[in-house]
């Protein structure tokens, strides 16, 4: 399931799909934060061609994703 593009290329800083919540967004650099109750794996959607290795995230925390800053900001977060 993939959410929907935010208007005018911007994204939402409560951006996620399922239990991965992008908490904050920069060009390169990007956290996302489970708020589920149990471990996920989860990453970010930079671009429909590429996205960073999927990370382990517990129960409640955080995890800080890193790219390439020309590849722009991540799109939305999500579980996989």
């Amino acid at each position: 399931m993939a959410a929907a593009p935010a208007p005018s290329g911007t994204t939402p800083v409560a951006s996620f799909v399922g239990c991965a919540s992008l908490t904050s967004n920069a060009n390169g650099r990007a956290q996302v934060k489970n708020i589920c109750g149990t471990t996920i794996n989860a990453t970010v959607s930079v671009d429909w061609a590429w996205d960073p290795d999927c990370k382990s995230i517990g129960a409640g925390k955080s995890v800080t994703f890193t790219w390439d800053s020309t590849q722009g900001r991540a799109e939305y977060a999500y579980e996989c």
